[in-house]
């Protein structure tokens, strides 16, 4: 059977204790370490690099040129042979430090993977975003995917979003190609849900 075939809904009996499907954490590859190999072992938000054993130890890893991100980090300047600490404010792109010669590392980014509607038995691929823990924290505490939003995604989030309006919209479940293929009018499907009087109330942006 293909991991791919994994991507999918399980029934109750098909999970352990803790809610998630054994695919979830058992098989070579498992459903969680599949989604972050899929993801190139980045984060799609802010596209930090994270592989265990690889990347970092835990709460300090490396960036790249194509980190996206801010603070917290931390530059290590070659020429003066120490770190240098930069606070939240005014804190340049961790990619910018890396493409000017310096170490970069960030704190707390080890990569997860969320469940974005949160129902842990369904592993379908839209359902599932490799995440680092800090944009983890921030989608899970801003993102419902049952509400209907009005204004235009973020590019990474825009094939998850549309896979979810195929299957609620349409009843139609597709691969990531196949949602891809059809972007644009699958996510033309929520903007018909809202009222013109509830478009200012949900104005307030989400980076999603």
């Amino acid at each position: 059977m293909s991991p791919m075939s994994d991507f999918r809904v399980y029934e109750p009996g098909e999970c352990g204790k803790d809610g998630y499907p054994f695919a979830w954490h058992k098989g070579e590859p498992s459903v969680k370490d599949l989604v972050r190999e899929l993801a190139g072992h980045r984060c799609v938000r802010c596209l930090h690099p994270y592989e265990k054993g690889k990347h970092g130890k835990g709460e300090w890893s490396l960036c790249d040129e194509q980190c996206m991100h801010r603070a917290p980090i931390r530059w290590h300047d070659p020429s003066l042979g120490r770190v240098v600490w930069l606070s939240e404010d005014h804190t340049p792109l961790a990619g910018v430090g890396v493409e000017h010669g310096y170490v970069v590392e960030a704190q707390w980014r080890i990569l997860t993977v969320h469940h974005l509607t949160g129902a842990k038995a369904d592993l379908r691929w839209w359902n599932l975003a490799a995440l680092c823990q800090r944009c983890h924290l921030q989608i899970q505490g801003r993102v419902r995917m049952e509400q209907v939003y009005p204004h235009e995604h973020s590019d990474w989030f825009k094939p998850y979003a549309a896979g979810y309006y195929a299957v609620t919209y349409l009843g139609e479940d597709l691969t990531r190609e196949q949602t891809e293929e059809r972007l644009d009018e699958l996510l033309a499907l929520e903007l018909p849900q809202l009222h013109p009087e509830d478009k200012e109330q949900e104005k307030a942006a989400l980076d999603v």
